[in-house]
């Protein structure tokens, strides 16, 4: 069976660390970022956080020809993994 995505960006395989701030409460919370597109990115976190929560995302570049990624996004979703970590998907809002 053939599964077709029907997202307007292609997603890339990213696996790096992230930092993401809860603007609402200002919680800091460490995040490995699974993949990101232009529109959007999939994080792995230890503790939830609330769906349509806005998140300050910030990956650090691992050289210095590449800026590191700032980013205000929107929780659209929050799937709970079997060991207790949770995949959340956000879409970007605005770059920083």
């Amino acid at each position: 069976m053939i599964h077709e995505d029907k997202r307007r960006f292609m997603r890339m395989n990213v696996n790096t660390q992230a930092t993401i701030t809860v603007l609402d409460t200002g919680q800091k919370l460490q995040a490995h970022c699974q993949d990101l597109s232009a529109t959007g990115m999939s994080l792995l976190v230890s503790d939830p956080v609330e769906v349509n929560a806005m998140l300050e995302v910030y990956i650090d570049s691992s050289g210095s020809t590449t800026p590191p990624l700032s980013a205000h996004a929107r929780v659209l979703r929050v799937t709970q993994e079997g060991d207790g970590e949770y995949i959340v998907g956000v879409e970007i809002t605005k770059f920083n």
